[in-house]
């Protein structure tokens, strides 16, 4: 794979030197964001030969090194090259007890890696600053003296690193020259050390007003195109969160010998180097306009990237490469970096490039997952402005032979497309659709993309032959009033029809291959009839198709349902054809679709029969026994053994109290009457009516005698119309009850009652087998939770035996549902009806 080799002619390298002490997270997560980018440039640009990370802490640092160095990474070499990007993910960052850093240390450290062959651009993330004057004020600036003045120490110049001012001198003026731009936090030292820095090696001082990581990203991105020479779009308005200071009257700067000089104090605040503040700097808010005009620029400026795009192939290999790279890692930067963009550009118009349609369609897909609404819809217009096909499908239309230009299709200046009395509430003329709005088929199927794609499908104007040509279409310009032969969807002319079909309402839109198969399909559904047969020969090049996970978009019910239709449709006009889809995929299309339309269904109000609920009821007593002691006639709902009231059962093995005593008055009293109250028991599996005399009493929820003291199974008989349970001993039953009506259903009562529910709530108390039913497993762990179709797909893979070991509302005659205990049924005898 080659570079652009042909691009630059001075060399240079890219160096972060990176304080890595406990304040600096910001910095670290946004260069391993910008990294990325920074490679893909330096490989499109050639503009650095290599690029390298230093880190830099302090020598009272508890934990670390002092210095990590990631090696260099050599651009477009292909021998095993570090890992920049996980370097910068990897450091740890380590805090010291006092506030300036080594950075004296790693400018010693950066000047020994590198070379004199080549200049370098020294990056420079701080936020605190060097050690400075005083050694005896922090144990780590004597350390930092002691280290950097050991004999052979950093290349045999760590001892010019001890006084800032040789440093820098060094820099600029030494066999190894580097420029440093300096980036640091806005709250940080302001004395002028690194604004000296800056201003002896040529650079720049930033000051950030926003430590964010993506903004320091951005920032750092901004000052490598403009070191570039590269213009920005819309660089006069994009002001920066960052000031960019330099000095009012640098006029002797490069006069200055040491940190001893006096001369110093004009630049540097040398009474407090950590926290005083230079007056002799001043600052400017940063524009990427500003950036532009006054930052130092590499010494050649950048060759026309197109111009070595066109005229070198290894150079058209790299850059689908790195396109590619650049829209998996984040397609954002496509259009905010103007070398990526420019690029772009370029390669949509390379008609020749085989990597051009593929990388089209990931750029769109991976727009569609951008979950910012606000990003995607940016990214989505970017896109559309991009790239014009209007000359590559002029070219085919030219291509094609005079006796075959028709029949063709067009649109008709003259016929008005307006839609005023129309109910749809988009009633725009077909003829200000966008091409963004006309590409959505290939991301959605959705009523509102479809409504769209069929009114431009049914006011198409179809000319069979040249005779036909209305006389002011016949002289139109190609450009203005083109007409698409249905020739180009032959396979001689690389069946383009569908691709190139919506040129004629927005010029230059071309669609990828599904989106005009699905185009075909919509023509299929709608029954054009003039378009049928190319439709259905799209079609049937797909039919083999549809079935993979490759295509997320796919797996939606609006798709599979459009798929669906126009098969029907298709067979609909000949039952003896194939039809356009694989039987197989056919039927999971349809059990997908009847999967995810039932899940969608679950909160929908259906309305069940069920069995009414006694709460305080007043009616007949219903059957009676006398009891042997007290000798009322008590319903049977509270006798207990041997002929005895339920009070009567008790007081044989118990006391009588004056509580009981009051009972029995009350048993005695109410079993005169011919009404009594009826309550039924609050638990689902219980149900059980039964009559309570002492309804005063009753200060909780009813619950029977038998779910209270004796753990439940109460004895009951089930009425034979409308299913309640009635308490009634098997000892008192006279004979056979097969035929029961309860005491509700005899007095007229209205015993069966509608009950607003859901299949959610039905399932909470049935579980999902009367919902989808698996032979073997089920096809995914969690059924119903709201997954996308695709999500859901992708978890059931291999899908071939999925229609065969699963079943959505399959058909039990004998199902039952209960609903808080009560059997429930739909008024039309079963709730799968509408369900289904």
């Amino acid at each position: 794979m080659g570079t652009a080799t042909d691009v630059v002619v001075n060399r240079y390298d890219l160096l972060f030197l990176v304080d890595a002490t406990a304040s600096m997270g910001s910095y670290l997560y946004a260069l391993n964001q910008a990294l990325p980018q920074i490679i893909a440039l330096s490989k499109l640009t050639n503009c650095f030969a290599r690029i390298g990370i230093l880190a830099y802490r302090d020598y009272d640092c508890t934990g670390g090194q002092l210095l990590e160095w990631s090696e260099w990474f050599t651009v477009g070499s292909m021998k095993q090259q570090p890992d920049l990007v996980a370097m910068a993910r990897n450091l740890r960052m380590v805090g010291g007890r006092s506030w300036p850093e080594a950075v004296k240390t790693g400018l010693a450290k950066a000047h020994q890696v590198m070379r004199s062959s080549a200049k370098t651009l020294v990056i420079l993330y701080a936020d605190a600053p060097p050690h400075f004057g005083d050694f005896k004020k922090f144990v780590a600036n004597a350390r930092e003296r002691e280290a950097l003045l050991k004999p052979g120490s950093y290349g045999g110049n760590g001892h010019i690193f001890t006084d800032w001012i040789q440093g820098a001198r060094l820099l600029h003026e030494g066999s190894k020259s580097a420029q440093v731009i300096t980036v640091v936090n806005g709250r940080s030292s302001k004395s002028g050390c690194f604004e000296y820095l800056s201003s002896v090696t040529e650079g720049a001082c930033i000051h950030l007003t926003d430590g964010s990581a993506r903004n320091i990203s951005q920032i750092t991105i901004d000052l490598l195109l403009a070191w570039m020479g590269v213009k920005k779009e819309g660089s006069v308005a994009s002001p920066l969160a960052a000031q960019l200071s330099c000095y009012r009257d640098a006029a002797g700067i490069m006069d200055i010998q040491s940190e001893q000089d006096p001369a110093l104090g004009r630049f540097i605040n040398l009474e407090d180097v950590c926290f005083g503040r230079s007056n002799t700097v001043e600052y400017a808010q940063l524009t990427t306009e500003l950036l532009e005009r006054r930052l130092n620029k590499r010494a050649t400026p950048l060759r026309d990237l197109s111009n070595t795009y066109l005229s070198n192939e290894h150079y058209r290999m790299l850059v689908a490469k790195e396109l590619r790279e650049i829209i998996e890692t984040d397609v954002t930067t496509m259009s905010l970096n103007p070398v990526f963009g420019s690029l772009w550009r370029t390669f949509c118009n390379d008609r020749q490039n085989e990597n051009r349609q593929p990388l089209l369609d990931a750029f769109g897909n991976k727009i569609q997952a951008i979950k910012n609404h606000e990003e995607r819809e940016v990214m989505r217009i970017w896109l559309e402005q991009s790239y014009d096909y209007s000359a590559e499908v002029l070219g085919m239309i030219e291509d094609v032979p005079e006796e075959q230009r028709y029949p063709c299709v067009c649109l008709d200046p003259t016929l008005a497309f307006e839609t005023p009395h129309s109910h749809d509430d988009d009633k725009r003329p077909i003829t200000e659709f966008t091409r963004d709005e006309l590409l959505d088929i290939g991301r959605a199927c959705d009523w509102r993309v479809l409504k769209r794609l069929g009114k431009v499908l049914t006011r198409l104007t179809f000319i069979q032959n040249a005779d036909d040509v209305p006389v002011h279409i016949a002289h139109a310009d190609a450009a203005q009033l083109p007409k698409i032969p249905l020739a180009l969807a032959r396979k001689e002319h690389g069946r383009t029809f569908w691709s190139i079909l919506l040129h004629i309402v927005v010029p230059g839109t071309k669609l990828g291959a599904r989106s005009a198969a699905l185009l075909a399909a919509l023509t299929i559904r709608l029954g054009v009839q003039a378009l049928m047969q190319p439709a259905v020969e799209q079609m049937l090049l797909w039919r083999d198709r549809w079935n993979t996970l490759e295509v997320p978009e796919t797996w939606s019910i609006n798709c599979l349902s459009l798929l669906i239709d126009s098969d029907d449709a298709y067979r609909n006009r000949d039952s003896s054809c194939d039809g356009l889809l694989q039987s197989c995929d056919r039927q999971l299309f349809e059990r997908l679709i009847d999967y995810k339309m039932l899940e969608l269904n679950l909160g929908t109000t259906l309305t069940a029969k069920v069995t009414w609920t006694a709460e305080h009821t007043m009616m007949p007593i219903g059957p009676t026994i006398m009891c042997k002691s007290c000798h009322c006639h008590c319903s049977v709902t509270i006798m207990a053994a041997d002929s005895l009231c339920g009070i009567c059962y008790y007081l044989r093995d118990h006391l009588e109290t004056e509580e009981a005593a009051a009972a029995r008055a009350i048993v005695q009293r109410e079993s005169a009457k011919a009404d009594a109250a009826w309550f039924q028991c609050n638990l689902n599996h219980c149900r059980a009516q039964y009559v309570v005399y002492a309804v005063s009493d009753l200060n909780v929820k009813p619950k029977c005698h038998y779910c209270r003291f004796l753990g439940g199974n109460a004895p009951v008989v089930e009425c034979t119309k409308c299913l309640s349970r009635m308490i009634w001993p098997e000892e008192y039953r006279p004979g056979d009850l097969r035929d029961f009506i309860c005491v509700g259903c005899t007095a007229g009562r209205k015993t069966v009652v509608d009950v607003d529910t859901t299949a959610k709530a039905l399932r909470t108390e049935n579980g999902s087998a009367w919902l989808i039913e698996a032979k073997q497993h089920m096809f995914i762990d969690d059924i119903f939770s709201g997954q996308s179709l695709y999500k859901v797909v992708s978890a059931a893979a291999p899908l071939d035996n999925l229609c065969s070991s699963v079943e959505i509302l399959p058909g039990n005659p004998d199902l039952k549902l209960c609903l808080d205990g009560r059997l429930a049924t739909h008024r039309s005898g079963n709730l799968l009806t509408l369900l289904r």
